[in-house]
């Protein structure tokens, strides 16, 4: 018999989403002390935007290998490595948290000299400050979310040219953004 309750959900924004990433953020902290960074990102970071209830915590080391040589810390909070979730990228760990038998977080740790954060932080800051880009990529996933609603995969995969359309954006509005401010930055925040 089929589970009735779906493994991907896309619900309306939910403002707790913020606080219950400040909990973990501290939890966290005490758990990579050698954290450079430890941010909310993904959809559940950007106000008003519909996402699946999971919490997308962003965190940038020194070293991405000290991490898996020391997986206590997290292990006690709950965090389970997930060694092949990203397999072409080394300099990128996976870590999935279940509360109460659910999914509620997603940890990515990434080192230092990985250029997805900043990939991440554009995107995302690009969909918080264009509401018809933020509409298109909710409509995305919500499609894909009633199209694979028992298949993580298969709701990433069905997302996944609207994301790249979007991702090309947000990297030229980012460029456009750096060109107005003389070259010196442009956008630079990070999205928490």
């Amino acid at each position: 018999m089929k589970d009735a309750a779906p493994v991907v959900e896309v619900v309306p924004y939910d403002p707790a989403w913020s606080e219950r990433f400040q909990v973990e953020q501290r939890l966290l902290s005490e758990a990579l002390p050698a954290a450079l960074s430890i941010e909310h990102f993904g959809s559940t970071s950007i106000p008003g935007l519909a996402a699946k209830p999971i919490i997308d915590i962003l965190v940038v080391v020194p070293e991405v290998d000290e991490v898996v040589a020391g997986l206590r810390p997290l292990e006690q909070l709950g965090y389970v490595y997930r060694p092949t979730a990203f397999p072409e990228d080394s300099d990128h760990l996976f870590f999935a948290k279940d509360t109460d038998g659910k999914r509620s977080h997603h940890l990515h740790v990434f080192g230092v000299t990985s250029p997805v954060p900043a990939e991440n932080r554009v995107f995302c800051a690009y969909i918080a400050a264009h509401p018809e880009a933020a509409r298109r990529y909710e409509a995305a996933k919500r499609r894909a979310a009633e199209l694979h609603p028992d298949s993580r995969a298969q709701y990433g995969a069905a997302k996944e040219e609207v994301m790249t359309q979007l991702s090309a954006e947000a990297r030229l509005w980012s460029r456009s953004a750096d060109s107005e401010a003389g070259g010196g930055g442009g956008w630079s925040s990070t999205v928490t």
